[in-house]
């Protein structure tokens, strides 16, 4: 092969399912190269656009490969020019790479994502806060050119109300979460109604106690809020290994 496709990188090579078909169908190889297993395929003679369907062709790879054996995921469109290349890069950077596979040997990650029920969280500001009640009241009674200025003051405070009760809503669920994990971070939300976003790095072993941490979240905040929970995947956010890499010099 003259391009490789580099899906991710390991000590050794997974056993049980196969690796199957890879980005543009291509057949998936675990390559033994300078003392670590490298995941990869033909790299596509066209670089393909990062479709939906390109991505999760990635990602499959990825997910099959890492439920045998620790991987370094790598980025989609990671493309070594040569076997040679691949090899030098791994050389250049082994000290890296290993340290990178020591900080996710036997874990996995896991997402969550929480997000408030319709309406609950202006529910349980106008119930929490008299005076926010008080002043809302008093606006629905005036036409709305003499209250400008007090909309924009209500709007303001419950504003202010809900990204507090985000803070606190977040902070309780990461409390209640990230002790079982080895590792968290969190993520971008997407939209307003949303609570949390985090990965969790989580030992192999500990994935039943963290399922049951969640379930139990569920069943005490299921009525306000709405989870998201997936995984076990590839530790996506806790690795980062980039392209450049590939232009490390040669040896000696």
């Amino acid at each position: 092969m003259s391009g490789l496709w580099l899906y991710g990188i390991g000590a050794e090579a997974p056993g049980g399912a196969p690796l199957g078909e890879g980005v543009g169908g291509a057949a998936v190889a675990a390559l033994a190269l300078g003392g670590f297993v490298a995941l990869v395929s033909a790299a596509p003679a066209e670089p393909p656009a990062p479709t939906r369907r390109h991505m999760l062709a990635h990602t499959a790879v990825l997910e099959r490969a890492a439920a045998a054996a620790d991987l370094l995921p790598v980025r989609f469109g990671t493309v070594a020019p040569a076997q040679s290349a691949l090899e030098r890069c791994l050389a250049h950077h082994e000290a890296q790479l290993r340290g990178a596979l020591s900080g996710v040997a036997g874990c996995v990650e896991l997402g969550l994502r929480a997000a408030w029920r319709d309406d609950v969280v202006y529910r349980e500001i106008m119930a929490a806060e008299a005076s926010l009640r008080a002043l809302r009241d008093r606006l629905q009674l005036r036409p709305a050119a003499e209250t400008y200025g007090a909309r924009i003051e209500l709007g303001r405070r419950v504003e202010a109300a809900v990204q507090a009760r985000r803070a606190s809503d977040a902070a309780a669920i990461a409390a209640a979460l990230d002790p079982l994990a080895q590792r968290s971070v969190a993520l971008a939300t997407v939209d307003d109604s949303q609570v949390l976003h985090r990965a969790f790095l989580v030992r192999r072993e500990e994935e039943a106690r963290f399922d049951a941490a969640v379930a139990a979240l569920e069943a005490a905040q299921g009525e306000r809020l709405a989870f998201r929970y997936v995984g076990p995947v590839p530790p996506f956010n806790f690795v980062s290994l980039r392209a450049e890499w590939l232009g490390a010099p040669a040896r000696g």
